[in-house]
């Protein structure tokens, strides 16, 4: 009998292999996001997050990657050559002023990205035979009891397809200077680091620190078009409640919203299918492509 956490976990591995990427180093977002037409600073926000190490993709509570980075580059000790790293992303930092951090691919650029890349269908089953924070079945509800556990203990089966899918990788924009924060990373004590500074490399990079990982991508999709079934038998009760958590979004994506379409259908042997289909031009983000600062650094 399968728990819904190994439900999830068969999913993930599952869906991961059929979009071409590894497993390894994505965070799941719960619930995937529909980004608003043009908004460049919500899409950004993703890369602003310094991300906890968790299987769900969430801040780690801390500072953003544009707070702690300019905190940092402000502390450290600047070299007097022409070239100076350190020096150079001072400038940067100074000449950038308040403004919000940007990031290279901004919402326009990334729905042309997305509309030449390729299209993505793919099976899945889960026959009946703890990673903790997964959602259950509707989202934000309990994964280890209930319907959850019901649906998750059946034999679940369906199709998954996207009719666009894309690995988004943009770089920060000026106002960041890779090789300051090459140097920073490669340097435990003395130059450039200010030994009056409360910011050091343990305090930065370190296990406590708050720049131990970096977003370097997100698997954002178009056109999704779902349909799943489990051989589960749900009472009458447990269908009311499944339809009353319908609009909270629906396993696997957990999506609401006008730009999304869920019908959820019980047979007259009470098991149920799910349809999910989202609008064709709304960019959804599944998940983050999250990596340690030495692999964000090429370290």
């Amino acid at each position: 009998m399968a728990s819904f956490a190994e439900l999830q976990g068969r999913f993930i591995t599952t869906e991961f292999a059929a979009l071409g990427f590894p497993q390894s180093g994505w965070q799941v977002l719960q619930p995937a996001s529909l980004l608003r037409s043009g908004d460049d600073e919500s899409l950004w926000s993703y890369f602003n997050t310094i991300p906890a190490d968790l299987p769900i993709f969430a801040s780690s509570g801390g500072d953003t990657f544009f707070a702690a980075y300019s905190a940092l580059i402000d502390s450290l000790i600047a070299g007097t050559g022409q070239l100076d790293p350190i020096a150079a992303a001072k400038d940067r930092l100074e000449d950038w002023g308040q403004k919000p951090p940007a990031w290279s691919v901004g919402y326009a650029r990334l729905m042309k990205q997305l509309a030449a890349a390729t299209s993505v269908k793919f099976p899945f089953s889960s026959k009946a035979e703890s990673n903790t924070g997964f959602w259950g079945l509707w989202g934000g509800s309990d994964s280890i009891s209930g319907p959850s556990a019901q649906f998750a203990a059946g034999d679940v089966s369906g199709q998954f397809e996207f009719k666009h899918v894309l690995q988004l990788s943009p770089t920060p924009s000026t106002w960041y200077v890779s090789s300051a924060l090459s140097i920073a990373h490669s340097t435990t004590s003395g130059d450039p680091w200010n030994p009056k500074s409360t910011i050091n490399w343990k305090s930065t990079f370190g296990p406590q620190g708050n720049m131990q990982r970096f977003v370097a991508g997100l698997l954002v999709v178009s056109g999704m078009s779902v349909e799943y079934t489990s051989s589960a038998a749900f009472s009458k009760v447990d269908q009311q409640s499944i339809q009353a958590n319908q609009a909270k979004g629906m396993w696997p994506y957990y999506l609401s919203g006008s730009a999304i379409s869920t019908h959820i259908h019980f047979n007259s042997a009470n098991r149920m299918t799910v349809q999910i289909s989202s609008d064709q031009n709304v960019p959804i983000v599944l998940a983050a492509s999250v990596v340690s600062a030495a692999q964000f650094l090429g370290a």
